[in-house]
């Protein structure tokens, strides 16, 4: 008999009747539809005169569709729950952050507050209803069940990150193009250049958005076997690389710069490399080369003809208070770099309160509503850890900690497998991306333009191929 939900009709319950080929295909299409919706999401936000939080349902839109087919998936028992630790965490993260908004709601917050800390801050949008639908794009990957599915999210994120980077250079050139990020009053060396930022809210989270892009890129560009895609790849790791150096941030030089070591130990410790028949460069010894000379190449013309410069903290109270007009102003005596800045107000919130933090996304707010944090308040900590501590609570960041260290875990065994099969490339790039975030995240800033890309690919690290025997006896 077909099975139905609460006596409904055979035809309203199709997900749970329909075939298991289907059931994969659903959810490779949602997850590339996910990447393509937050990829329009961030055009829109980045290209509108004014802020509203209806752009956070550009995200909504992705993570709850994801969520709510995993949901269909483990009522047709596709999957299991046992069969993926990382779950649990997810749901324990979840619940806290419930808690955290509710301890805004039985605070007696003022309704600004409780949509702030239900929606998100005007400009950021990552309140309550953000962090479910990362986790919902997180569980839907996980429940991938053939590779295929992995190639064309790889290959759809790779084509977000060129769009992005083409924005960024039109960003760079001293015209109209559209840009939240013009010449900032600090940055007096670049001679009128704009700061790129591409589709992401400011330069240092653009950063975050290239070390993904770039882990993937990178060592696609060393080990695909497909010519077409091998030679895409590798120049679009050095475009992203070259709009990093756009941004006078000092994020995207970490970020691709981790991804860069990870990638160079992949290879170094895979025995002899990986040879190929076809294409100019026969192994990925000669890949990996040439993408390293590509690179010294065009850090030394950028450093020659604009010169290399950090600028950080301008960048950040530029975006809060110019751009965002979130925060009230900035000492011009304080001569605390960004992270000790955000360090500080971090520790200040976390102090105060330690179990479900200020609220999701209040850090800005919380400030605001005291005068003698007032100024140089700003709206991230710069530091993902320290953030999801002030906002959520210490055990939020702990468990946030464990899942990201799950994942890496994860990636690591799954290197036996890329190394029993170089076609299963994707395992280097999934690991590349993810450990290449959680470095950066110790400077860069979790971002709606960012961060459902990197919990899509946290997500994939927990998948694997599933014969549909298997699947229904789950």
């Amino acid at each position: 008999m077909p099975k139905t939900i609460f006596g409904t009709t055979e035809k309203s319950n199709f997900i749970l009747n329909m075939k298991y080929e289907t059931v994969r295909k659903w959810i490779s299409g949602l997850l590339c539809a996910a990447v393509i919706i937050v990829l329009i999401g961030s055009a829109v936000m980045n290209f509108s005169t004014q802020t509203s939080w209806a752009y956070g349902a550009f995200v909504y839109a992705a993570g709850f569709s994801c969520l709510l087919f995993y949901v269909a998936l483990l009522m047709r028992k596709d999957i299991s729950i046992k069969e993926n630790p990382s779950v649990f965490l997810v749901i324990a993260l979840a619940v806290l952050a419930f808690a955290s908004y509710y301890r805004v709601v039985l605070s007696g917050g003022s309704s600004d507050d409780i949509n702030t800390a239900m929606l998100g801050e005007q400009g950021r949008y990552e309140g309550l209803l953000t962090i479910l639908a990362y986790f919902g794009i997180f569980l839907l990957a996980a429940s991938v069940m053939r590779y295929g599915t992995v190639q064309r999210v790889l290959d759809l994120i790779v084509g977000a990150g060129i769009v992005s980077a083409f924005i960024a250079v039109m960003q760079h050139i001293p015209w109209n193009f559209p840009s939240k990020f013009r010449m900032l009053p600090a940055i007096l060396l670049l001679k009128n250049v704009h700061l790129s930022s591409g589709l992401s809210e400011n330069p240092i989270m653009y950063g975050s958005f290239l070390t993904i892009v770039s882990g993937v890129a990178l060592t696609g560009a060393l080990y695909s076997k497909n010519v077409t895609r091998a030679r895409i790849y590798g120049g679009s790791a050095a475009l992203f690389f070259l709009t990093g150096l756009f941004t006078s941030s000092l994020v995207p030089v970490i970020g691709t710069g981790a991804v860069l070591i990870i990638t160079i130990i992949i290879e170094l410790t895979n025995k002899g490399g990986v040879r190929f028949e076809e294409g100019f460069l026969k192994s990925s010894r000669k890949r990996l080369a040439a993408v390293v000379a590509a690179f010294a190449v065009i850090f030394g013309l950028v450093f020659a003809f604009q010169g290399i410069y950090f600028r950080d903290k301008s960048i950040a109270f530029s975006d809060s208070y110019n751009n965002l007009f979130i925060t009230y102003g900035a000492s011009l005596t304080d001569s605390d770099n960004l992270w000790e800045l955000g360090a500080k107000r971090s520790m200040i919130l976390i102090k105060e309160h330690p179990l479900l933090g200020v609220g999701p996304d209040r850090m800005a707010a919380y400030q605001r509503a005291r005068d003698e944090l007032s100024i140089n308040c700003i709206d991230k900590s710069y530091n993902e850890y320290l953030y999801i501590a002030a906002t959520r609570g210490v055990p939020s960041m702990l468990l946030y900690i464990a899942l990201v260290a799950a994942t890496i875990v994860k990636l690591f065994k799954g290197m036996k497998e890329f190394s029993a099969d170089r076609e299963k490339w994707f395992r280097a790039a999934l690991l590349a991306a993810v450990l290449g975030y959680a470095v950066q995240a110790f400077f860069g800033a979790s971002a709606v333009t960012s961060a459902p890309y990197f919990w899509l690919l946290a997500g994939l690290a927990w998948c694997g191929e599933r014969p549909a025997a298997k699947a229904r006896k789950s």
